[in-house]
């Protein structure tokens, strides 16, 4: 049984930065969150489609990380061109160079785990109905949005509304989109339309991010609204929603309440953005930050809980 399963393509991404290309990296939902997941402590699988000829590039630094890889090789690895603007890492372009095939129910290993991440970059990535088999058995689903709001056309990565794609959502414990993601996903005009629609539909919780404008967390008790952590420096934004979700599942497997899962899923997409590629930094390193956010820039955060030997937050008597 492992504690998470992440299932999506990892992917070639070749970055430019301010007109500065880097070589090409590892990448995808599915490569960011599993090593935020494995650097936090949890035993995790990642279920993915790479080339064979990919593999050692792509697949390696997972496997070193600690995290167990099933690949079902494909002949083509999906390739990402990710283009940042060097004054503002909130605003992305996309091309897609290749693409691997979708991941099918069929296709799926009989693996077990508690926590069950979907990382879908297109529509045709992974089939939607992987999200009601994992529900059945049991396990939480986390779902990001972001590859059922997008087409691609002419290699150029689109933004785009299929109705229906609401159906399996009744199946999502929480589910993940930025600002014009969920808008696109649901057809609704605002952000808050949006989040009440998912959660119409059946959603538990429903998480917004808003780049460095912070994010919002929609659930039971009404809306959050988490303020963004400034990085100290601004290396490379890719991967930070990914890293936000992943951060976030994390504190919310050990049960605690979802200001706390926001807080620290903030902190963490703020060290992502330090430094290029997926976050390295322990549970340590970002109750540290945190601790350091709460007292000397923004009180209002909130300092870190207490945690207990397993990991797990220990709140006063009044929580």
């Amino acid at each position: 049984m492992f504690d998470v399963s992440v299932i999506g393509h990892v992917v070639r991404d070749v970055n430019t930065i301010g007109g500065s290309e880097y070589e090409p990296s590892p990448g995808g939902t599915a490569y960011y969150s599993a090593i935020v997941y494995a650097s936090l402590g949890l035993r995790t699988a990642v279920v993915t489609k790479v080339a064979r000829q990919d593999e050692g590039a792509l697949l390696g630094p997972l496997r070193r990380a600690g995290v167990e890889v099933f690949n079902m090789a494909t002949e083509r690895t999906t390739v990402f061109r990710n283009y940042y603007a060097a004054d503002n890492s909130d605003i992305r372009m996309q091309h897609v160079d290749a693409r691997a095939g979708g991941i099918f129910l069929e296709d799926l290993p009989p693996l077990r785990a508690r926590l069950v991440h979907v990382g879908p970059l297109t529509k045709e990535d992974v089939d939607p109905t992987i999200i009601r088999h994992y529900a059945k058995l049991g396990a939480t689903v986390a779902l990001d949005v972001q590859g059922l709001t997008r087409d691609i056309a002419g290699g150029e990565v689109v933004a785009s509304h299929s109705p229906g794609l609401g159906a399996f959502l009744r199946h999502v414990d929480v589910f993940q989109a930025d600002d014009e993601e969920i808008v696109t996903f649901t057809g609704l005009a605002s952000v808050t339309e949006a989040a009440e629609r998912v959660r119409t539909d059946g959603a538990g919780t429903v998480i917004v991010t808003k780049a460095s404008r912070g994010s919002l967390v929609f659930g039971p008790e009404g809306m959050l609204e988490i303020p963004a952590v400034p990085p100290r420096r601004r290396l490379d934004a890719t991967g930070c929603g990914d890293t936000y979700l992943a951060a976030f599942m994390s504190r919310r497997l050990r049960g605690e309440r979802l200001a706390e899962c926001a807080n620290f899923a903030a902190v963490a997409a703020s060290l992502n953005i330090e430094n290029r590629g997926p976050l390295r930094g322990s549970t340590e390193d970002v109750f540290e930050r945190w601790s350091e956010f709460a007292r000397d820039e923004e009180p209002d955060f909130g300092l870190p809980p207490r945690l207990g030997v397993d990991g797990t937050a220990l709140y006063g008597a009044d929580d």
